[in-house]
């Protein structure tokens, strides 16, 4: 029998989940979350991600209303953004946000695979009013909301969703593919 790492263990059980118990995730928790999200590759190691965490309950009831993607009461939010001051420019002399969303993408897998092995759900949410949000948490110009996710304690055992097979999705080298 092959033997699994817990690192592989946190990735087949992973799922996103969209309802929780009413127990809060304490600051420490999500502290040690963000310490992992940090240790996500960077494209030019720019490390353009800011972290703004919601955990009054009269906020993220407020950002739940313009959150459609939001399921369940989510005891809070960490709203994923960029930091324009910390992107390239593109020519025209606007941030270029396009590499920053990967970096953000790969820091949010990081926090999602250690909260599974704290017992901890969440999901990514991008169905939500970035403006809107901003403007609720009074967030500086630079900074641009990406996405959220929603750590809590889950009140669900979603199940694995179907994945196509290996074969359907990878080849190897040129001409392989169907």
């Amino acid at each position: 029998m092959e033997k699994r790492s817990y690192l592989d263990e946190c990735l087949r059980s992973r799922r996103s989940v969209r309802k929780f118990t009413d127990t809060p995730v304490s600051r420490e928790e999500i502290r040690n979350l963000l310490e992992m999200a940090i240790l996500a590759p960077s494209a030019s190691n720019l490390q353009p991600w800011r972290f703004v965490v919601v955990d009054d309950p009269a906020l993220v009831q407020k950002i739940c209303a313009f959150s459609p993607g939001i399921g369940g009461r989510p005891p809070c939010l960490i709203l994923f953004c960029l930091d324009g001051q910390r992107l390239p420019l593109q020519s025209d002399g606007t941030a270029d946000r396009s590499c920053g969303v990967l970096d953000l993408a790969m820091a949010a897998e990081n926090l999602m695979l250690e909260a599974v092995g704290r017992g901890l759900g969440t999901c990514v949410i991008k169905s939500f009013h970035p403006q809107i949000v901003k403007k609720i948490l009074s967030l500086p110009e630079q900074i641009y909301p990406e996405f959220l996710v929603t750590p809590g304690y889950p009140n669900q055992e979603p199940k694995m969703p179907r994945r196509r097979p290996l074969e359907e999705v990878a080849s190897y080298n040129l001409g392989e593919m169907d």
